[in-house]
């Protein structure tokens, strides 16, 4: 249906084929078995911060612009979507009315803080926990549905580690154990991309600056703004010294860069599958 990393036009190409709520952050189609959601820069000041957590879960905002937040409307879609037998389906904002499918997620637990409302006054909100899937774009890939799920080492196999890291969570699990799965996949997928770099910068070809303890020095760079710090698919990180990093995040080309390096790490997976 959507191709994960793919831009939409988010009011001909979501709403004008699925419908559902044109504006704001959670959209719930009546026709269909989905749940949209979108996360955006522009709602920091509004106390929307959404972003990954330490554990590697997404942690979304929900809805609500004065006041505590409510467990109703798009709060409770997600919540109650395993129950109601509906996907959620993240996009991020990449320009204005265009947004990036970033894949689907599984709604863990939540947790109530202090965020301010659009009025600046703190209140009380839902903060949704969810372990996002983002598909491989390799279609000859298949996801492993492994009934227990190892601790990533790095003296686990190439193999291993990719296995671990595009492993799909078991929906009979509880919140906690949950969590261990996410946790494990975003481990497993910073050494996966080191290990399958040798040593050897992704971007540049260059050797690695230095060693260290634990091998050679290279930076694993997520190659969408949504997955830095969180799990992601091997085709979508990459290996890089910290110049070709720095370059990726600052410089005045690094859009084009980050484009050439996508195409790259697709490259890079694509002889090794």
């Amino acid at each position: 249906m959507f191709e994960v990393g793919k831009i939409y036009n988010r009011r001909s190409e979501i709403h004008g084929v699925y419908k559902g709520q044109q504006y704001g952050g959670i959209a719930t189609p009546a026709q269909h078995p989905y749940v949209f959601i979108f996360t955006s820069d522009a709602g920091e000041e509004f106390g929307y911060s959404d972003g990954f957590g330490p554990d590697g879960t997404f942690r979304y905002t929900g809805e609500g612009q004065e006041g505590d937040m409510q467990m109703t409307k798009g709060n409770l879609a997600i919540f109650e979507h395993q129950k109601k037998k509906k996907e959620i389906l993240l996009f991020e904002s990449t320009s204005k009315g265009f947004v990036r499918f970033v894949g689907v997620c599984n709604y863990i637990e939540h947790h109530i803080e202090q965020r301010p409302d659009k009025n600046g006054q703190l209140r009380n909100a839902f903060i949704f926990h969810l372990d996002v899937f983002s598909q491989p774009r390799l279609s000859n890939i298949e996801s492993p549905k492994a009934a227990y799920l190892t601790k990533p080492t790095r003296s686990k196999s190439l193999k291993q580690l990719r296995d671990i890291a595009t492993s799909v969570t078991p929906s009979n699990l509880d919140a906690k154990e949950q969590v261990i799965y996410v946790r494990y996949r975003s481990e497993a997928i910073k050494l996966y991309a080191k290990k399958r770099a040798g040593g050897v910068c992704e971007g540049c070809g260059a050797k690695s600056p230095f060693e260290t303890k634990s091998g050679p020095y290279l930076e694993v760079h997520h190659l969408t703004r949504l997955a830095d710090g969180g799990a992601d698919y091997p085709e979508n990180v990459i290996a890089l010294c910290p110049t070709c990093h720095r370059r990726a995040h600052y410089s005045i080309d690094s859009k084009v860069f980050n484009e050439q390096l996508a195409i790259l790490a697709l490259s890079i997976e694509e002889k090794s599958a």
